[in-house]
């Protein structure tokens, strides 16, 4: 049984369950411990100032009653005066002097035995008869005349504090009978000074006034109250402390005390209004307070609590921590053990917990869960054995189902077609990857959309009566091909398959639609129709295509009675051109002549490439003088064409043949074989012109010709009456034959054997060369069957001609032998000429390449003869190169011939191509190619020519008597 992996601890730092708790006690050990001496402290500090705010406001009544008090005995003496001044006045004539003299005589043991500062005596006129202690010009004088006039008027005694100049205490009393006042006054800072000598505090009294008084100099100016000290104890420390405190308003200072730090001391000071004062005038009693004890007491309390609080703390960490130290000791034990129980490990966690059981004797949780873990132990293990029967039971199964859910997931995933399921309503519920891929669309976008939603508009409704048959069950299948609209508002070309599902609850899978999308084989058909009509280089119909073009002008000109022209049109001195500047400029210049041609003709005319630098013009309903003068145009056109490469410039020519239809020929291949041959009568004569063909012209003897050896060339086709010959080709190091080059004959009707020169180019001319190559290929591969099952590996190169660049069925053919017959692409070597690669290189190294990839070889046949061989070296992907025969067969006599091969050799060997020798004929210089270290040699001094199946016999000949042919079974 396979056990799931244990999931990886989750990260983070590991701290104990001990610890856990004792950090969490003394989180809360110390908030508690905070809490009560932060409230203790508080409590204190709050029944500090209870007991201040209540002393104080002792000390202001005490204060107010002193003035009430002293404004009380100072009434009680103004009236004993005024009654004394009206006893004695009530029986003389002059009342005014009388009084006047008593007051004088009065005035100084009321100042010295009563306190009175200020005596003043008033007739009933308003007239001062005697002043004690009164400047009568001051401020505070109009408020005493005011009161001095009102008692006058009421006779009703009254009482005035008045603290302009001096902070006095007055009491007016009307004097009976006389119409008079008497005002006695006592100063009010000796009742302050006296009152806080008894209650043994600093008192001042602070009354508003709206600028200082001037005679003071504002020493006792407090600017931010708007308030003057009258009466201050202890005034050089106390009258900074006022200054200190006054820095908020009067009014916002009352009653609220107010702490002020002066002198290393800390100071309370609080103010309490007095009444009894003039309109206008606020009076406050300001007590001022050393509470520098009292706080040192409370500071040092709340540090004795925080003292006790920080041991009691510690104490009771240390108790908890010995508590818990042993139990969870072992819980962390036990923990440390219960993770063997997931490895299987169950004995050893009952022994370990066993023992840890016996070193106590007083049980708690800890045991009750080691208890239960041995419990569990036994119940896992009995489990344990469970789950691996049922596990093996079910393994099968789950594989099963394993490998259908992967299945389905991998199609889904990686299927390269749209897979999507539809509810009964058409609506999408999912879809593969690839279908968000095609589409454009996410799954989010697509989900609940519409499935026709996303198809082209035309046929719309079809597709939608047929989807509901689905769904009711009326169909089970639907197949079609319809367009898909895209999110980038392109079109797919999707073949569509959609099957009912057995799904009947709303939002389930009803319709499950599989798309296949075959836009790119669309395009490709499309281009395939193309290619298969048009020359890839030049846009002009391909020779097919012209054939079948030139078959109806034939026809319609028969049916309707009129002349056409067909113009053969070969360009002079291509092949130099190629040689010289390159293959790319041979196509370049193809391209323009492609393009020159449909400008000067008529869009009625027919233009063809017909392979190499050979093209065809259909002129149709012509007649023999139109059709002389448009191959006039014609020539004047290419004439002025003026091709430059690096530094060189070619000037194009061309010969064209004409032949009329159906006057000369009704006949396709008849007809194109005369025109072919009055373009040769314009390269015969000079080049650079053309030639209308006629019906006494002599070269109908060639044309008989040619058209006998197509006739036989079919026949030999159709009657399998080509022969494969095998000619030796000899590795010169070793002297081992390692391969066979294949030459192909046709046999004819008396049984002679025709070599390739006498109907291949009857063969290419009439398009019959495509099926020759096919057959050698074919028949190529069979003889290497054939050998295969005869026990050894035949090595043969075949001949392939320039047309099979342009056979676009070839390479296809040639990939499905190989697939077929499962022969190592490494045993075919194919040869091409120069001149055959020289006709269109850019379709050779392509055709090459493609072959190559398949694991097969090219071998560069008649290497020497063109003006760009070494060219090729570099161009085409070939791995031999075979060199010419007329460098070879006089070897032995000519230096230079000796000086090339030698040198090609070299050159060769630099560019890791082998090299093949033709044509060798003796002994000599078959010494020479082994001194020179060519790598092969081919010619009748190895070998003749023999039919391929007579090498086959002698094999298995040799097979049969134990022998084996000299054939190496490696790669060459």
């Amino acid at each position: 049984m396979i056990s799931p992996s244990p999931p990886a601890p989750r990260p983070g730092f590991f701290l104990s369950l001990k610890w856990k708790a004792l950090l969490l006690s003394s989180i809360a050990l110390i908030l508690m411990t905070g809490a009560l001496v932060t409230i203790n402290h508080i409590e204190l500090h709050n029944q500090f100032e209870q007991r201040r705010l209540e002393l104080q406001n002792q000390y202001a009544r005490q204060a107010q009653g002193l003035l009430d008090q002293s404004d009380q005995r100072l009434r009680q003496w103004s009236t004993i005066i005024a009654s004394m001044l009206d006893i004695r006045v009530a029986f003389e004539q002059s009342r005014e002097v009388r009084m006047i003299a008593e007051i004088e005589r009065l005035a100084p043991i009321l100042g010295l035995d009563m306190g009175l500062q200020s005596i003043l005596l008033v007739s009933a006129t308003g007239q001062h008869l005697t002043v004690h202690g009164l400047d009568e010009n001051s401020e505070g004088g109009v408020a005493l005349r005011e009161a001095t006039r009102r008692v006058m008027t009421t006779e009703t005694p009254t009482s005035l504090i008045d603290c302009v100049d001096t902070c006095l205490q007055y009491s007016i009393v009307p004097i009976l009978g006389t119409g008079g006042v008497l005002v006695v006054g006592v100063s009010l800072a000796d009742v302050v000074l006296d009152f806080q000598r008894v209650a043994g505090i600093d008192l001042g009294l602070i009354v508003e006034q709206p600028q200082p008084r001037s005679h003071d100099d504002g020493k006792r100016w407090l600017p931010q109250w708007g308030a003057q000290v009258v009466a201050l104890g202890n005034p050089q420390v106390n009258m900074e402390i006022l200054r200190m405190a006054a820095v908020n308003t009067l009014t916002d200072t009352v009653r609220e005390p107010i702490y002020v730090d002066a002198n290393r001391r800390e100071y309370e000071v609080r103010l309490f209004p007095l009444t009894g004062f003039g309109e206008g005038e606020g009076a406050y009693l300001a007590i001022i307070a050393d509470i520098s004890d009292a706080i040192a007491r409370i500071r040092v309390a709340f540090q004795r609590n925080i003292t006790l609080g920080v041991f009691g703390l510690a104490l009771s960490e240390l108790m908890l921590l010995g508590i818990l130290w042993a139990p969870m000791s072992r819980l962390r034990h036990a923990a440390d053990k219960l993770p063997w129980l997931a490895t299987g490990a169950f004995a050893k966690v009952r022994e370990a917990i066993s023992d840890m059981r016996l070193t106590h004797f007083i049980r708690d949780e800890v045991d009750v869960l080691n208890d239960i873990a041995i419990a569990v132990s036994f119940q896992l293990e009995a489990l344990n054995v469970e789950v691996a029967n049922r596990t093996r039971d079910l393994s099968e199964r789950m594989k099963e189902i394993t490998q259908q859910r992967n299945f389905v997931t991998h199609i889904l995933e990686t299927a390269q077609a749209i897979i999507l399921t539809q509810d009964r309503n058409n609506a999408i519920l999912t879809i593969n990857p690839y279908g968000q891929t095609i589409s454009g669309y996410s799954l989010q976008e697509l989900q609940g959309r519409p499935f026709v939603t996303l198809l082209a508009e035309e046929g719309i409704d079809s597709i939608c009566e047929q989807l509901a048959e689905l769904v009711v069950g009326t169909r089970e299948h639907i197949e079609e091909e319809r367009d898909l609209f895209c999110k980038d508002h392109s079109l797919s070309n999707i073949v569509w398959q959609h099957s009912r599902l057995r799904g009947h609850a709303e939002g389930t899978p009803v319709i499950l639609s599989v798309g296949m999308d075959i836009t790119a084989r669309k395009k490709a058909e499309l281009q395939l129709a193309w290619l298969a009509d048009h020359d890839p280089l030049t846009g002009l119909y391909n020779r097919r295509r012209f054939t079948q073009e030139l078959n109806d002008a034939v026809a319609a000109a028969r049916r309707y009675r009129y002349s056409s022209a067909l113009l053969f049109v070969d360009l002079d001195q291509f092949k130099y051109i190629n040689d010289t500047s390159g293959h790319h400029a041979g196509d370049r210049l193809l391209q323009r002549l492609g393009a020159l041609l449909p400008a000067i003709l008529r869009e009625v005319d027919v233009i063809g490439r017909l392979g190499g630098d050979e093209f065809a013009v259909i002129l149709n309903r012509t007649t023999a003088d139109e059709a002389v003068q448009v191959t006039r145009k014609i020539l004047a056109h290419i004439c002025e064409i003026e091709f430059q490469v690096d530094e060189r410039v070619h000037k194009l020519s061309a010969s064209i043949g004409i032949a009329l239809f159906p006057e000369h020929s009704a006949n396709i291949e008849d007809l194109l074989a005369r025109a072919d041959l009055a373009m040769y009568q314009v390269k015969e004569s000079g080049r650079g012109g053309w030639h209308l063909l006629s019906i006494e012209d002599q070269s109908q003897r060639r044309m008989s010709e040619r058209v006998f050896w197509k006739q036989r060339v079919e026949h030999a086709l159709k009657e399998d009456r080509f022969l494969l010959y095998a000619q030796p080709i000899l590795r010169i190091r070793d002297h081992v034959i390692s391969h066979y080059e294949v030459l192909l004959r046709m046999r004819g009707d008396d049984g002679e054997i025709s070599g390739p020169a006498q109907f291949i180019e009857v063969a290419e001319r009439s398009g019959l060369i495509h099926s020759i190559d096919r057959m050698v290929v074919s028949e190529a591969i069979r003889h290497q069957v054939v050998a295969k099952e005869q026990g050894w590996r035949l090595f043969l190169t075949v001949n392939l001609s320039a047309h099979a660049f342009n056979n676009p069925d070839l390479l296809g053919y040639l990939k499905q032998l190989l697939q077929d017959t499962q022969i190592d692409p490494q045993q075919l070597v194919f040869e091409i000429t120069e001149t055959a690669a020289l006709a269109d290189l850019t379709a050779a190294h392509r055709l090459m390449k493609a072959i190559n990839d398949l694991g097969c070889h090219f071998a560069l046949d008649d290497f020497g003869t063109g003006f760009s061989s070494f060219y090729y070296l570099k161009t085409l992907p070939f791995k031999f190169i075979k060199i010419d025969g007329s460098f070879i067969n006089k070897l032995g006599e000519r230096r230079d011939d000796q000086i090339l091969v030698k040198g090609i050799g070299e050159i060769a060997r630099g560019f890791g191509k082998k090299t093949i020798a033709e044509q060798v004929e003796d002994e000599e210089s078959f010494s020479r190619l082994a001194e020179y270290n060519i790598d092969y040699a081919q010619g009748y001094y190895i070998g003749r020519p023999v039919p391929i199946t007579r090498i086959l016999e002698e094999n298995q000949r040799a097979v049969s008597h134990g022998l084996q042919l000299s054939i190496n079974e490696k790669s060459v």
